[in-house]
């Protein structure tokens, strides 16, 4: 099974949020691809809502994102759920879409 990452040309600034559905194949393609490693960053450290769903789980890894804040708090808007939990998963995302972004994330120099 061959599987493409194409990215559009907008920057992630420009982006409210960002959800990656499960499945073993695309996360691999996406952990192999420096291009969407970036973006995931940038998403990041635009302190924007982040939701991953099953195995989608392993690109923080993949792009050094921590999954907790510096100060070891739970951060509300980078959101990794099992797809069996749809709806705490869509839930949780809409209260972070709320906040529009989580500026506890934060931290200068970055650390991402």
């Amino acid at each position: 099974v061959a599987i493409e990452v194409t990215l559009e040309a907008a920057p992630a600034v420009t982006w409210d949020a960002m959800v990656v559905p499960d499945g073993d194949a695309c996360a691999s393609a996406l952990a192999a691809s420096g291009h969407a490693k970036e973006f995931l960053k940038d998403q990041y450290r635009h302190c924007k809502a982040i939701l991953l769903l099953g195995a989608a789980r392993g690109l923080l890894a993949a792009a050094a994102i921590p999954e907790r804040l510096a100060d070891g708090s739970p951060d509300r808007a980078l959101l990794q759920f099992d797809t069996s939990e749809t709806e705490a998963a869509l839930t949780a995302f809409a209260a972070a879409l709320k906040e529009h972004r989580n500026f506890a994330r934060e931290t200068d120099p970055p650390l991402v």
